[in-house]
């Protein structure tokens, strides 16, 4: 349910922006990449909250920021 979640997250923003990351800590950049992240991170209570859509890089930038 959670995979489905965030690959419906990936999809739909591949529909709106193409392979397009906005970027966490650095210019919006193209990208192939693309992982669903929680807004909020797990870490900090956000499992269950809305998703956003990073480069794999930028996701692991971001940490549990």
């Amino acid at each position: 349910s959670e995979r489905r979640r965030r690959a419906s997250a990936v999809t739909e923003h591949r529909a709106i922006y193409g392979d397009w990351c906005p970027g966490y800590g650095v210019p919006a950049h193209a990208s192939s990449d693309l992982t669903a992240d929680h807004v909020l991170a797990v870490a900090n209570g956000g499992a269950d909250g809305g998703l956003r859509v990073l480069c794999r890089a930028c996701n692991s930038r971001k940490g549990a920021r």
